[in-house]
């Protein structure tokens, strides 16, 4: 049997920036089954609809760019299976797009190369937007940045430095910051919001943070963001 496979792009907001990513894939498959699409299912004695995710997205965090690739046993419009999972999705879930992709198209975790995040920040003392500007430029001079890891065997420093890409700072009206960073991800490993807030929290606190965007190498090896 063929399979086409679809892959949405969905939000993540308010409460359920709080529902693990477990339980996102559990209130999907439940959804799914009520959507009436042409599911493709996996084998066994308890088959499930064929799904698979991008990067985990960490408790607390919102987003606009959550992606999963879903099987159809047929091709329909992309635009009906849009309609279809909307109609069906809990609150705080929403569908952005839908793309029906190539066959052999590679997975989305095979082919993530980095995510954006936003933070909105608040100046724990009174930094001007110069100082702020100088205090970010320094942290991102520095060639080592270390964090604390859990690892099997304990705890340990990591330098994370190599894994953060970029950065871009929005001064608001009301003296809130927006801080949009881009790290990496895959077999090199990736920064969590986690880990970024312990190099932040001396000097800001963070009001709110928000995946926004996932890069991913396209076939010719360049980056596209979807």
């Amino acid at each position: 049997m063929n399979k086409i496979t679809y892959r949405i792009k969905y939000s993540k907001k308010g409460p359920a920036r709080f529902t693990s990513h477990l339980d996102v894939l559990r209130m999907l498959t439940r959804t799914l089954r009520r959507t009436g699409l042409p599911l493709a299912y996996s084998a066994g004695y308890h088959p499930k609809p064929i799904l698979s995710f991008g990067p985990p997205l960490p408790l607390g965090v919102e987003s606009s760019a959550e992606y999963f690739d879903l099987e159809l046993t047929r091709a329909l419009p992309e635009e009906e299976v849009k309609r279809a999972l909307t109609q069906h999705l809990p609150p705080g879930l929403e569908v952005n797009t839908v793309q029906k992709l190539a066959p052999k198209t590679p997975s989305l975790m095979a082919t993530t190369t980095g995510i954006v995040y936003q933070f909105l920040l608040r100046r724990k003392t009174p930094l001007t937007d110069a100082q702020v500007k100088a205090w970010f430029a320094a942290l991102w001079s520095r060639s080592e940045l270390l964090v604390t890891k859990k690892t099997k065997r304990g705890e340990k420093p990591v330098n994370v430095r190599p894994l953060w890409k970029n950065y871009e700072l929005t001064f608001q009206p009301d003296g809130l910051i927006l801080f949009d960073f881009e790290v990496a991800f895959g077999p090199q490993g990736t920064i969590r919001p986690d880990d970024f807030e312990s190099l932040l929290v001396a000097a800001f606190q963070i009001e709110h943070r928000r995946r926004t965007a996932v890069n991913f190498k396209t076939g010719e090896g360049h980056r596209k963001v979807l």
